[in-house]
């Protein structure tokens, strides 16, 4: 389990590991439909939040960082703190699948925010 009963930061290497895992995938892609999609999109080219599939990120460009924002949100943008409602496994099962998402090509990309942060 990448992040063990909740407490901590997550573990980078599990989280990466889970992002190579079709089932743990699987899993989070359900829950980024359910959750994150109304202002990401389905795809990942966003809307109301930042594109999740080009190499630009505002809030760090580590799969570890991607976990804390899920997590704790960014309130003034108006991303909630999924924390509060997701469980840590929910968690990670859909950071796994954010991470997944960069590299691919959205149908209507937002245009890049925040800092290049290359592979």
């Amino acid at each position: 389990e990448a992040h063990p009963q909740g407490a901590g930061p997550a573990d980078p290497a599990a989280l990466l590991a889970l992002a190579e895992d079709p089932a743990a995938k699987a899993e989070g892609g359900a829950i980024y439909q359910r959750y994150c999609a109304a202002c990401h999109v389905a795809d990942g080219g966003g809307l109301i939040g930042p594109n999740l599939t080009d190499d630009y990120w505002l809030h760090g460009g580590s799969i570890d960082s991607v976990h804390a924002v899920i997590v704790d949100g960014v309130l003034a943008k108006g991303m909630p703190p999924w924390g509060k409602t997701l469980t840590p496994a929910q968690i990670d099962q859909v950071t796994a699948y954010t991470w997944s998402l960069r590299g691919t090509t959205p149908k209507q990309a937002k245009a890049p925010q925040g800092v290049l942060v290359p592979r």
